[in-house]
């Protein structure tokens, strides 16, 4: 316990996998808990894209105010924000007031590019993707060990996993504010001078975008995180139509996806890069991620099925941690949080798309349709990948002690 509260990298792993424990927790009952407030289908789906929303709008904002008052203070107040929303969820008496409540808790949970940033602030560029991947499998284990958490606090009453997150929260604050130090110096903070030229934040971080690498970086997170979401959202009708599966079977099946993912995250990762580049990891996980998708629909034998599963989940285990890193390394200095935050916000965005796309598709061209369209996103990303991506200018100095910004590789990102 003294080494993760002394290592911010390790204590921000923990703050994550806490976080999203917390999260979890709800997510089993929160789809009953729509319908006793009177929510039809398309209401529970809703209180899943109002959350998403808010992280889409939020999770930019609070990565760029974390570069420029601190990355501690952004993350201390998003938990204490996070925490109120699930009081608001418990004591939720209309669909109205629970929609409100869950538009909260999407703000409240837009921290993870300020987590990211931390992480950037303590690592050298080598060591970026090992990083990227411990809080990666922070998240996985998260939503493996919440679920089930959840899962067995609803059977103390129905309201007990929103009280239960409640408190996760709240010891998750009280965690930051007595041992997370405050990794971005205000020296280091972009300053009036670097950002006289947006107006505004909402104005500054979307002209990340006209940086060529930066762009094409978040256009990659964004294609493989609709596919990835796609798929989840649809895999139990499809294990349901093909298996005659229920909600145990899949349980489990996710229970495996989410173990491979943490394996490859908090583990492999690292290991991958040091022999092949971020930029090569991230084209291989990719194509694994495609080739198991596009696999999928074949599943007739559950060896197919679980070599599917087993392709995507190491593809998308080791994407997301290596684009992340990727996108650190181009950021100008002193933006960092701004940009993880911007690739977030903008995966936020793809987590309400992919899903609404796959239900379409499976609706109107069959179970298979989805994982399909998928693995071509996919694939679309890889190509992205492609082509060299040239260093970004520096828009500061960067300061001694920011390890995180450090130069990069010349020329391209490998």
């Amino acid at each position: 316990m003294k080494r993760l509260v002394r290592s911010p990298l390790m204590l921000m792993a923990l703050t994550v996998f806490i976080d999203i424990t917390g999260f979890g927790l709800i997510l089993p009952l929160l789809p009953f808990w729509a319908e006793h407030l009177g929510a039809n289908p398309f209401g529970v789906g809703l209180i899943l894209t109002v959350y998403a929303l808010a992280q889409f709008l939020f999770t930019p904002v609070l990565g760029s105010l974390s570069d420029r008052y601190g990355r501690r203070p952004v993350i201390l107040v998003s938990l204490l924000i996070e925490a109120f929303s699930f009081v608001l969820t418990a004591l939720s008496g209309s669909l109205a007031l629970l929609l409100v409540a869950r538009f909260i808790g999407g703000l409240g949970a837009s921290n993870i590019g300020s987590a990211q940033a931390v992480v950037a602030d303590v690592t050298p560029p080598e060591g970026r993707a090992r990083g990227m991947g411990m809080v990666g499998a922070a998240i996985g284990l998260g939503f493996v060990v919440g679920p089930a958490l959840g899962g067995v606090l609803a059977g103390l009453g129905p309201e007990a996993p929103f009280w239960a997150a409640f408190a996760v929260a709240l010891a998750n604050a009280l965690l930051v504010l007595r041992f997370l130090p405050e990794t971005r110096k205000a020296s280091a903070t972009t300053d009036t001078g670097t950002r006289g030229h947006t107006g505004s934040i909402l104005t500054s971080r979307w002209g990340l975008l006209r940086s060529a690498p930066i762009a094409r970086l978040i256009a990659i997170n964004l294609l493989f995180t609709m596919a990835f979401t796609a798929m989840e959202a649809v895999f139990p009708l499809f294990t349901q139509h093909s298996y005659g599966w229920g909600a145990p079977q899949n349980g489990y099946i996710f229970t495996y996806v989410g173990v491979i993912i943490v394996l490859m995250q908090g583990g492999l990762v690292g290991r991958l890069v040091k022999r092949f580049g971020e930029r090569t990891l991230m084209i291989a996980g990719l194509t694994l991620l495609a080739v198991g998708l596009l696999i999928l629909p074949l599943g007739a034998q559950m060896g197919v099925l679980l070599l599917s599963l087993g392709l995507l989940s190491i593809g998308d285990g080791a994407a997301t941690p290596t684009t992340s890193a990727l996108l650190s390394q181009v950021s100008p200095a002193g933006r960092q949080g701004e940009t993880l935050g911007l690739a977030q916000g903008v995966g936020s965005l793809g987590r309400i798309v992919g899903p609404l796309a796959a239900g379409a598709l499976f609706a109107a061209s069959g179970p298979g349709m989805p994982f399909i369209v998928g693995g071509a996103l996919a694939l679309v990303a890889a190509a992205l990948a492609l082509p060299a991506l040239p260093d970004v200018p520096r828009m500061a100095t960067p300061t001694t002690h920011d390890r995180a910004q450090e130069p990069v590789r010349e020329n391209s990102l490998v």
